[in-house]
């Protein structure tokens, strides 16, 4: 699964990653600084379908909402598309 948070306000900047939608069923996703295309996490991203794993996209805007915990919006599954860079990783996923 996939929780993304849109808006990294107040995060420090090594942990801002760059996460939007491109249009509406294309979504860019950047990878914890650890992650790269050779290791475990970034093969089981890449080759996820081969491997028989499915990845579930939940997005928000905010991290808080009211001062509460915003809720996240599920938009389904999502197949890897392509990917650029290394620790971290820029992923391009389409919603399938």
């Amino acid at each position: 699964m996939l929780l993304v948070t849109l808006n990294k306000q107040g995060k420090a900047d090594a942990h801002r990653y760059l996460d939007r939608w491109i249009d509406e069923r294309t979504f860019h996703w950047q990878s914890q600084n650890k992650t790269t295309p050779e290791g475990k996490r970034g093969r089981e991203i890449v080759d996820h379908e081969k491997l028989g794993l499915f990845i579930h996209l939940f997005v928000r805007e905010n991290k808080l909402e009211n001062g509460k915990a915003a809720p996240f919006v599920y938009h389904g599954p999502v197949r890897y598309r392509s990917h650029s860079g290394s620790g971290p990783m820029s992923v391009v996923f389409e919603v399938a």
